[in-house]
């Protein structure tokens, strides 16, 4: 550990280099740009929330395919390490494939693909999302990299998210759809399973204007009901 990298110092970069980020390219070349500089073949940025993945990587391109095709995230344990612990933690295949046959193939897997071992930052996001930042290599172990103050990387990760989230929300400017922030938050609690009732107590309004608002966002996403809604929502990114 004594020659170990630390990650806190390039933390600032980070962040100034995301800021400038004109477009969801531009941050995935930045993303790379540190990873590499640190000494990590790839990157994964995860926006998670149940099977809803929203990825931006260098991971190979099928490897991405496999891991959304066969819902990973269920049994990946790095991502179920992050939601438990919600801290910075280093991880390898060695250390966290453990005996369980579903997760010692997901890592046979993984290491086909050159990931062996990483550094994960987890963040809260809204409306039960975790958005995490993954640094990985080929490498047996990642204990060459370290962070002094998780508050400080947690930070930077937040940052990213909030700046990707802005970079999207700026793209879909030019959608034929929009949701006004009750009609979205309307199916995004629906998404989640609330039923109107108890929606209107979470956001403090009447269940009959939940419905009003409801009812608006079906029309203005032409869906036929709220699984269709919140389908369409997700995939115009609206919510």
């Amino acid at each position: 550990m004594e020659d170990s990298i630390v990650l806190d110092k390039e933390m600032d970069g980070l962040m100034e280099a995301v800021e400038l980020s004109q477009d969801e390219g531009t941050l995935k070349q930045t993303l790379r740009n540190f990873s590499v500089a640190l000494g990590f073949n790839r990157f994964a940025y995860l926006n998670v929330r149940g099977d809803d993945v929203r990825a931006l990587s260098n991971y190979h391109p099928e490897w991405q395919r496999i891991y959304l095709e066969k819902n990973y995230t269920a049994i990946d344990p790095v991502v179920v390490s992050a939601r438990r612990s919600m801290q910075v933690f280093n991880w390898s295949q060695e250390e966290n494939a453990g005996t369980a046959p579903e997760t010692v193939r997901f890592f046979g897997e993984a290491a086909e693909f050159g990931i062996r071992s990483g550094l994960s930052i987890p963040v809260r996001g809204s409306f039960g999302r975790m958005a995490m930042l993954t640094l990985a290599s080929d490498r047996p172990r990642s204990d060459f990299a370290r962070v002094r103050d998780p508050v400080h990387a947690i930070t930077a990760v937040a940052f990213v998210h909030i700046r990707l989230n802005h970079l999207l929300t700026s793209r879909r400017k030019n959608s034929v759809v929009e949701l006004t922030p009750r009609e979205a938050h309307c199916i995004a609690w629906a998404s989640l399973g609330k039923t109107k009732a108890e929606t209107a107590a979470l956001l403090g309004i009447k269940e009959k204007t939940v419905r009003f608002y409801t009812e608006s966002a079906f029309a203005k996403l032409g869906a036929v009901n709220i699984t269709h809604a919140v389908r369409l929502a997700i995939e115009n990114g609206l919510i």
